[in-house]
């Protein structure tokens, strides 16, 4: 049913990742907040639950950032991706069993370890880098 990925930003161009272990790599990764979509569930509003219950965010303002296909050589699962602005941190509400780190880094801090592999999720490398050219074009 796909899933989505929204990059917490705040005034300063601050991003929230959260980091959590990944079985298959066997190691720490550094991700934005995200999550699988219910059946039927409207992205948008899966993007603000995974916000909230993540990294305990919520947002005055969402950018729809579009959405990205992860896996075109054998799968048709889409993720929809957005930016949340206007931030106000609260408490996160992690699922049982969910283990999350939570890390603040400056978009351009994001941009060079998405650069030099240090970030390699699918979905946040996306989003880091249309962040950073919606700044350049000072659209953010």
């Amino acid at each position: 049913s796909g899933g989505v990925c929204v990059a917490p930003v705040d005034e300063n161009y601050n991003l929230t990742f959260v980091r959590q272990f990944r079985y298959p790599f066997k190691k720490v990764l550094w991700e934005l907040p995200a999550g699988k979509l219910e059946k039927g569930e409207n992205p948008l509003e899966a993007g603000l639950r995974e916000l909230h219950e993540e990294c305990g965010v919520e947002c005055e303002k969402i950018i729809d950032l579009g959405t990205i296909y992860p896996t075109v050589a054998y799968c048709s699962e889409i993720i929809y991706l957005f930016a949340a602005t206007g931030l106000k941190y609260t408490q996160q509400k992690l699922d049982e069993g969910e283990f999350l780190e939570i890390e603040k880094l400056s978009l351009e801090k994001a941009t060079e370890m998405v650069m030099n592999g240090e970030i390699s999720d699918a979905k946040t490398v996306a989003i880091i880098l249309k962040l950073t050219h919606l700044k350049q074009e000072g659209k953010i």
